[in-house]
């Protein structure tokens, strides 16, 4: 399939014969190599500016995701807003991460 879509394919034997110029046509073009084992596809080589907006675009994606799960939930919710106050002084028999130190709940 993917030598269908016009993208650049080598095999693992073409990749190692042909690592450094792989990586030069990647650098110029920003153009990801797919790499073949057995006619099926093992591995990308890509540059590093993409490797890391692809990084930069999913931590983004992760938060928007978290965000919007937080906010069906307020949502859903009761709609009544508890003071960190109110919550810290609450009996805590009910909580079952009360037992816990700091430093196992925390990084």
């Amino acid at each position: 399939m993917l030598k269908m879509l016009d993208v650049k394919t080598k095999s693992i034997t073409e990749a190692k014969k042909d690592f450094s110029k792989i990586i030069k046509d990647i650098s110029k073009t920003g153009e990801p190599t797919f790499i073949f084992n057995h006619n099926k596809p093992e591995a990308v080589i890509l540059s590093n500016a993409v490797y890391e907006k692809l990084v930069k675009d999913y931590n983004e994606l992760e938060n928007k995701l978290f965000y919007s799960y937080l906010n069906d939930r307020v949502t859903a919710g009761s709609g009544e807003l508890i003071s960190a106050t109110e919550v810290i002084e609450s009996n805590q028999e009910h909580n079952p991460f009360a037992a816990l130190a700091d430093k196992d709940l925390f990084d």
